[in-house]
Formats: structure tokens, C-alpha cells, sequence
């Protein structure tokens, strides 16, 4: 784990920078539906000194992730590249307070002098991902679809079928 005063990298508008792999990623290890998913990620995180009278940093993630295609089911090579302005509160409270229409193009985040950059860089590579990961090319695998035909469908039992021998036995 790498944690880092995100304050002081503000403050001083210094830069941390590093790698980061699958084994350190375990929300995304867990969402990335594969028996081998992979990542490689670098990672940089520039502070930008104070915007808004807050504690500011770039993000810039630059990622290769491999996964199963949610189509196809093969394995399906995912880039993401991004930079992501934040700003730093030093509580939750502090971030509620903040009105909506201000954070503009800004992530607002609780900030800490022992800040979790995996996790920081997690949630970023998490809400790039498409729900279902697929190529953009691919059909479905036929042998993995089971089609309404090939289905066991179970025998509906009308409620209403003994009514009308009911009524004969008591007319």
C-alpha cells in the first residue's frame, strides 16, 4: 500500500507517481468477471496548490485491464486513460457543505495525510468500466445462450380448471 499526505502534495504541488496490479486492486479484481483478470496501471497524482480555498490534485491514470467479453466470453483487453481534477476536504461534513453547482468539472473527496492511493485509483478504474465489458464487434457465443425453445418451460396448471366440474357436482 502507498499512502501519501494529499495535502501536503497540494500544498507543495509536488508529484507522486507509481504502479499498481491486479493484486492491488480488490474491488476491481472482484468486478472484472475473468478465471485470469489482469491490470496494469500507472498512476500519477500532481497537486495543483488550493482552488476554492480546498486542497486541489490531478489524477491521471493510464490502464490496461484484461477481462472476459460479457458477449463472447474471450478475453477482452480494456484501455483507460484519464485525468481527473479533485479537490480535498478534511471532513465528510465539510464535503456535504459544499454546494452541488460549485464542484464544476471537480471530484470532491475527503482528503487525509495518510491517503489510500489504491483505493483512490480503484474507484476511478471502477467508474470507467462498462457494466458488461464487451467488444465492440462481437455476437454472443450460440452455445452459451439457452433460447426459449430448448427451455424447460413448466406446465401452467389453470387455477380455474376443477371450476367447472365443481359447479356440475353441486348444480
Amino acid at each position: 500500500m502507498k499512502y501519501i499526505d494529499i495535502f501536503e502534495l497540494s500544498r507543495a504541488k509536488i508529484e507522486e507517481e507509481g504502479r499498481l496490479s491486479i493484486e492491488d486492486l480488490p474491488d476491481l479484481k472482484e468486478m472484472l468477471k475473468s478465471e485470469k483478470p489482469k491490470a496494469d496501471v500507472y498512476w500519477k497524482a500532481t497537486g495543483t496548490g488550493q482552488r476554492r480555498r480546498l486542497a486541489s490534485a490531478l489524477l491521471t491514470v493510464e490502464a490496461k485491464l484484461t477481462t472476459d467479453c460479457a458477449r463472447c466470453g474471450k478475453l477482452l483487453e480494456i484501455e483507460i486513460n484519464k485525468e481527473v481534477p479533485f479537490l480535498f476536504t478534511k471532513t465528510e461534513d465539510e464535503a456535504n457543505r459544499l454546494p452541488i453547482e460549485d464542484d464544476g468539472d471537480d471530484e470532491v473527496v475527503v482528503g487525509s495525510t495518510k491517503f489510500d492511493v489504491a483505493h483512490w485509483v480503484e474507484e476511478e478504474l471502477i467508474l470507467s468500466l462498462d457494466l458488461f465489458p464487451s467488444h465492440e464487434d462481437c455476437e454472443p457465443d450460440p452455445g452459451s445462450l439457452q433460447s426459449r425453445d430448448e427451455e424447460e418451460i413448466p406446465e401452467r396448471v389453470n387455477p380455474f380448471a376443477g371450476l367447472a366440474d365443481l359447479m356440475k357436482k353441486n348444480g
